[in-house]
């Protein structure tokens, strides 16, 4: 009686002052997906239910994954994912606060915590553990397949988490570890998938296996390929792909010439089509320049920074605005200039001759004899002026808006057929034939040198016009 008595005045005392112990004796788990764990936690010494909260959370505190207070099991602060998965086998009586986890996830994974409060004495104490989940894989399938004159062996397996070593072993070799696909399932789990390929039986039969790499638990199978899968050539198989080469070949080769042929046929009727236009072009050039007048520039209409020869052939831009008579003809404000020759019936022909150095634009063609003298000039059938422009970028019809003039005639003079399958360059109209039918109402423009048509405007006159030029900056005409 004596022994005992000391023994329990010592139980009495923490018991008495309110304090307890809670202890997990293990502190790292490991559990596998859809499996049920037990996460251990001991109270001691044992407790009432009376005041007093149980609290199992997962790495934070308002985590809760099961919540006992007063005897009472407190489902509206337990979360939603673990709600229906978690028990306690006993009460806090007995001193075994160990968790049931039932079904578990790999959202499971992390720390919890086993935490006691006496609310009585407003005393609290807790331990932790971790709980590792993995997903341990299925057996591996494995599939065969041909490929060419080899065999393809495949092997997958669903299941894992983390991603397992894959690797193959023939025989009693080395394994040889690769690097598998990887795919994701709706449960976050790894479906792995590998392949290796066979040349024939000789390699013998062939290891697929998987390692789990926190359990180091394995799994995989043995694949042996008969040799009568591997695919044989045979002699008539080469004849027979040598005589199809050789066809294939030859038709290559007939197709090519007949392709060529026909090309050179399409070349050579459009050569025959350019030579046949550039006739008719000669032809309408040929019978209009028979009346080829000789014309001369007006002095007394000249810009003054224009500067006109004694014989009024030829007009050039001056750097300096000359001392010249002021007048009511004189272009005052443009490098504009007329002719002297009038015209107010029949049909006249003219040439002019352009040297652009290094100008920028110039003008040609026919004005009205009320046309605008002083200050800006509009260049337009509006405005009295029937004239084309010729610029670095190209040349255009001066139309409101002005109209691109696509020269056709990408040679010189077509002594020879335009080979179309050359390459064809850019060119400068050197000389410009103006046409003027006043009767008719038609102002034609063309390229002497090649005698393609440019541009035709059609209206009517009722006054007297006159050939019409405009000198840009570094350009010259001759007549």
């Amino acid at each position: 009686m004596e022994r005992v008595l000391p023994a329990l005045i010592l139980l009495l005392i923490p018991a008495a002052s309110g304090r307890f112990q809670v202890q997990s004796p293990v502190k790292e788990l490991v559990a596998e997906v859809g499996s049920d764990v037990l996460l251990p936690c001991t109270l001691t010494p044992g407790l009432p239910e009376s005041g007093l909260e149980v609290r199992w959370f997962h790495n934070l505190f308002n985590n809760v994954v099961f919540m006992l207070k007063d005897g009472i099991e407190g489902r509206q602060q337990q979360s939603a994912n673990y709600r229906g998965r978690t028990s306690m086998k006993e009460k806090p009586a007995s001193g075994n606060l160990s968790l049931v986890l039932r079904n578990v996830r790999l959202s499971d994974a992390g720390k919890y915590h086993c935490f006691v409060e006496n609310s009585s004495t407003v005393v609290y104490e807790e331990d932790s553990m971790d709980l590792n989940v993995v997903g341990l894989g299925s057996p591996p399938l494995v599939s065969v397949a041909l490929q060419d004159s080899a065999v393809v062996v495949s092997c997958s397996s669903d299941g894992w988490f983390p991603t397992p070593t894959f690797f193959w072993k023939k025989e009693n070799r080395v394994p040889e570890a690769t690097d598998p696909e990887t795919e994701v399932d709706k449960n976050e789990l790894i479906r792995v998938k590998g392949r290796i390929v066979l040349k024939d039986s000789s390699e013998g039969p062939v290891y697929c296996g998987l390692r789990h790499n926190v359990t180091g638990k394995e799994t995989g199978l043995y694949v042996t390929v008969s040799d009568a899968i591997f695919p044989r050539t045979s002699p008539w198989a080469i004849v027979f792909w040598l005589l199809l080469l050789c066809t294939i070949a030859i038709s290559a080769m007939m197709a090519w010439l007949l392709y060529s042929k026909q090309k050179r046929k399409e070349m050579l009727l459009k050569e025959k089509e350019v030579l046949i236009e550039h006739l008719k072009w000669e032809v309408e050039w040929r019978t209009i320049a028979s009346r080829k007048e000789s014309i001369s520039f007006d002095p007394f209409t000249a810009y003054a920074g224009l500067i006109v020869s004694p014989d009024g052939r030829h007009i050039s831009t001056s750097e300096n605005v000359q001392n010249v008579p002021q007048n009511s003809v004189r272009f005052d404000m443009e490098p504009c200039v007329l002719g002297q020759q009038s015209f107010w019936e029949g049909a006249h022909y003219w040439e002019t001759e352009i040297h652009e150095q290094n100008g920028k634009f110039w003008s040609v063609g026919v004005a009205l004899e009320s046309v605008r003298r002083t200050g800006g000039q509009r260049e337009c059938p509006e405005a009295g002026i029937w004239a084309i422009r010729g610029t670095k970028e190209g040349y255009y019809a001066l139309l409101t808006p002005p109209e691109l003039i696509d020269l056709r005639s990408h040679a010189q003079r077509p002594q020879e057929p335009v080979l179309l399958s050359g390459v064809q360059e850019s060119r400068r109209i050197q000389r410009v034939g103006t046409y003027l039918d006043y009767d008719d109402g038609r102002v034609s423009f063309y390229d002497v040198d090649t005698y393609e048509p440019l541009y035709t405007f059609r209206g009517q006159f009722s006054h007297h016009v006159y050939p019409f030029y405009y000198v840009g900056p570094g350009i010259s005409f001759s007549l």
